[in-house]
């Protein structure tokens, strides 16, 4: 895992970690900060969605799906990269480290195009670690 050649990929991937931890600790309070905000949370646990099978979520109740939908998300991908790292082959990582670095752009931009700066720097630096990993010296060959 962390070999030469896979050493940035594995960073990269740890940060992807640090990522859905970070992005869970920052959406598990619901303390509001301000009265603005507390009405808009207010308004998000009162508006509920007829969604089927007998269910009906608040908004609140989609946002924190949502939420946590997104933190398993990362840490799987993030492990995913990592058993790839310590197990997977030379000919796999290349192709891997490729789809990492569009995924993780992806979401660079759409960070940056909805002005979220939190996300927008974790994502930002792991981009940068898979970029490195791609173009290092002693990266893995395709």
């Amino acid at each position: 895992m962390f070999r030469q050649g896979r050493r940035l990929f594995s960073a990269a991937s740890i940060c992807l970690l640090i990522t859905a931890l970070l992005h869970t600790l920052g959406n598990l309070s619901l303390t509001p900060m301000n009265d603005a905000e507390a009405a808009v949370l207010k308004a998000m646990r009162e508006f509920t969605l007829a969604m089927g099978m007998g269910m009906v979520p608040s908004f609140l109740d989609i946002f924190r799906d949502l939420t946590f939908t997104m933190s398993v998300t990362v840490v799987v991908w993030g492990m995913q990269n990592l058993l790839a790292a310590k197990h997977g082959s030379d000919r796999l990582l290349k192709p891997l480290t490729w789809l990492n670095v569009l995924g993780v752009g992806a979401l660079v931009v759409m960070n940056a195009v909805y002005r979220v700066p939190p996300p927008l720097i974790c994502f930002s630096v792991v981009e940068v670690l898979f970029l490195l990993s791609l173009f290092s010296k002693g990266s893995t060959e395709s």
